[in-house]
């Protein structure tokens, strides 16, 4: 397989219409990274989250200007897809990984063969999602949810993440006991909306 030389943009590639321009500007509003991907390794197509996604995947000694090729780290994992695309092997199922960036963030990466030939050549599209994002999101979920105050969201946050006490007391520049503190409220709050919407449902 080829080294990706395709340069990201959110243009389809060439004169290529993969997607509608109005297309374009709904995936760029999507809060997750797609790629769409030929087995030539051409980028098809890229919306601005994947752009950030992949910009971090790449060596931090590379100016974010001259990123030119896809990940080689995303690459590897698209290879023995088109293979067995290739070979006739189904992949419906497609791929579903998680790997981190030099910043030590977990990404998840899902791939998916699509049903769709570009100049004959297979397609796989990418869904790349910032798991800390993600995390960021649940917590802002939740905290509408429950009502959490600004500082227990964030403490939430490192929570969903497994983030020990005393690490999040660092992170947050207060002390264990007051993350504690934050904690219990935080399940106090979610008992007291849970209890309440099940006496509501009775």
């Amino acid at each position: 397989m080829p080294i990706m030389t395709s340069s990201f943009n959110s243009q389809p590639f060439g004169n290529e219409s993969v997607v509608s321009a109005l297309l374009q500007t709904a995936l760029d509003s999507l809060v997750d990274g797609l790629l769409i991907v030929a087995a030539s390794g051409r980028v098809l197509q890229a919306n601005t989250m994947a752009v950030q996604v992949c910009q971090t995947l790449v060596s931090t000694d590379t100016p974010k200007s001259q990123i030119t090729q896809m990940p080689e780290v995303l690459w590897s994992l698209c290879c023995p897809v088109f293979r067995n695309i290739a070979s006739g092997i189904e992949t419906h199922l497609g791929l579903e990984i998680d790997i981190t960036d030099p910043q030590h963030q977990s990404i998840r990466v899902r791939i998916q063969p699509l049903d769709l030939k570009v100049h004959q050549e297979n397609c796989l599209m990418l869904i790349l999602e910032d798991r800390r994002q993600a995390y960021r999101r649940r917590a802002i979920a939740d905290g509408r949810r429950y009502s959490l105050t600004p500082r227990e969201m964030d403490v939430w946050e490192l929570r969903l993440q497994e983030t020990p006490y005393e690490t999040i007391a660092q992170t947050l520049f207060i002390t264990e006991n007051t993350v504690k503190k934050h904690v219990k409220n935080i399940l106090a709050k979610r008992r007291l909306h849970d209890d309440g919407c099940g006496a509501i449902a009775s």
